[in-house]
């Protein structure tokens, strides 16, 4: 019996960040997971932006999120001997002269300085750009690439012997002093599911709020030195731009339906309207909450059986912050979070 601190479930984003932070601290793993294309870390654009908003406004918690984000990434390229994150400035246009007028007296407030690079006060000129109101320029912000990511996270869990390649059989899991399934006994077990939350009989009456959102990738020529963002996405990556998102409750597939491309390439106009070439089509299905506020925590009904997901479009720039936290709090030197606390709903 191979005998270890926590059975980690799931190995997209929220997983593999949460087993690598218990590992550096010296906890012992196992890491499950079926290894499929469809979920919600394979799709994502792993975009990270602390203006956010139709009212541009810092993020939630965006001082502690975002003060290292750019160095954490950097760190894990290094540690992980490989290249996935890229910091990008995002350009935001305004959407009237007043939004502008706004900003030019926001600009130098204390508040936005850590995020916000300049404000322009005219169009920038690139052709096809909807922006002559100027808009913001704002800092601390990029995407990680999260397929090459959790693939390097993969190879790492392989070569220490801690990955195993399979979807987790709730029969075989059973409960007393330590958590046994199969040959493993752990002392407690944390599930990062994402999306498939809602078919754990631990998990699924929390209220969660799938959504599901193509992207669609487009040749353009538009120069590739920054993130425009109006409505849309417009993220550089790969001789492409990746633009996103639509927001569909009902129909959580992860086929791209037709709909969803019609409502981005509408939206698109709204920022930019030179000719596009389409190049491909995707869809995912993310994992947000009723209150955009992750779950994270332990079962009230039993202590041995954790969660550590909901982090839904903000994934990237909530997950390194999380699980620091969380690991904190197992290891009795902070607690989680009141507002992403599990217990919340309970």
């Amino acid at each position: 019996m191979e005998k270890i601190d926590f059975l980690i479930v799931g190995q997209g984003l929220a997983g593999s960040i949460l087993a690598f932070e218990l590992i550096k601290r010296g906890h012992t793993i196992a890491v499950i997971d079926p290894v499929i294309e469809n979920t919600s870390s394979n799709k994502a654009a792993g975009l990270y932006n602390p203006i956010t908003g139709r009212n541009l406004v810092k993020t939630w918690l965006a001082d502690e999120l975002f003060a290292n984000l750019g160095k954490y990434y950097r760190q894990l390229e290094s540690e992980l001997d490989t290249t996935f994150h890229k910091s990008l400035p995002i350009y935001r246009p305004f959407h009237s002269t007043e939004e502008l007028n706004d900003w030019m007296g926001k600009e130098k407030d204390e508040i936005y300085r850590e995020y916000v690079s300049g404000v322009e006060s005219s169009s920038i000129g690139l052709s096809g750009l909807q922006d002559y109101a100027g808009g913001l320029l704002i800092k601390n912000s990029g995407y990680v690439n999260l397929p090459g990511m959790l693939e390097a996270f993969r190879s790492y869990f392989l070569s220490l012997g801690v990955f195993h390649r399979e979807n987790l059989s709730p029969a075989e899991l059973e409960f007393g002093h330590e958590v046994i399934y199969k040959n493993i006994e752990a002392k407690k077990i944390i599930f990062c599911e994402g999306p498939r939350a809602l078919d754990n009989h631990w998990w699924s009456a929390l209220p969660f709020n799938l959504i599901r959102g193509e992207v669609i990738n487009i040749k353009c020529n538009l120069p590739a030195d920054k993130i425009y963002n109006r409505g849309v996405f417009m993220l550089p990556k790969d001789g492409c731009f990746r633009v996103g998102s639509t927001y569909d409750h009902d129909n959580l597939t992860y086929k791209p339906q037709q709909s969803g491309i019609t409502e981005l390439e509408r939206r698109l106009k709204k920022l930019y309207t030179d000719t596009y070439e389409i190049s491909s089509v995707s869809a995912g299905v993310r994992p947000t909450t009723n209150d955009r506020r992750p779950y994270i925590g332990w079962h009230p009904e039993n202590k041995a059986v954790g969660i550590f997901n909901g982090f839904g479009t903000k994934g990237v720039s909530l997950v390194p912050y999380f699980s620091k936290l969380f690991v904190d709090s197992i290891e009795g030197k902070a607690k989680v979070h009141v507002e992403a606390d599990v217990s919340r709903v309970f």
